[in-house]
């Protein structure tokens, strides 16, 4: 996949551009018609979520220095904020859980003092075993999160990749003319 081609703002602002007055305007033109010109809104069950809405703040800051503060982009962006939310808190749950296999292995003593060292052994096994899926199930929201930032970035090259280079030659009416006859 070839990098995008620019977009007008920033050709304008290097003012080195190969690109005539007329096809800056017209890409300019083409770049405003691929949003909805809706600003990006925060919805109620991510202002909610302590995380999710710092997150969803620092994105959409991120998102008007690029002039895509858009709605166009607000369903990745919202499962992007939710899913950083549950990895937080899986990461919390997994915290707690080794803190009580900490405690659970500390009190390793008071177990073979009253003869249930099987029950030890067991919920040590348990408790190792509920970590390890904890564990996974945070892998998989990081795998998410990474292909969300993925996608998201695409589509904002996309839609710059979707903006013809320069407009339409328009014929000379002239040539039809003579064409025709």
């Amino acid at each position: 996949m070839g990098r995008p081609s620019k977009p007008a703002e920033l050709l304008k602002s290097e003012g080195k551009s190969h690109r005539t007055k007329q096809e800056l305007a017209f890409r300019k033109q083409q770049e405003e018609a691929t949003l909805t010109g809706k600003k990006l809104e925060e919805p109620r069950a991510i202002k909610d979520l302590k995380i999710a809405h710092a997150t969803f703040l620092k994105t959409r800051r991120l998102l008007e220095a690029i002039n895509k503060n858009d709605d166009l982009y607000s369903a990745a962006t919202c499962r992007y904020c939710t899913n950083t939310q549950k990895l937080a808190d899986a990461e919390e749950s997994i915290k707690v859980l080794k803190a009580e296999l900490e405690e659970l292995r500390e009190s390793r003593s008071d177990y073979a003092e009253d003869k249930a060292i099987p029950d030890y052994y067991r919920m040590l096994t348990k408790l190792e075993d509920t970590i390890t899926k904890k564990e996974q199930l945070a892998a998989g929201i990081r795998k998410e999160l990474t292909d969300f930032e993925k996608e998201n970035c695409m589509t904002i090259a996309s839609s710059l990749r979707s903006i013809a280079k320069q407009p339409e030659k328009k014929a000379n009416p002239l040539l039809e003319a003579l064409a025709n006859a």
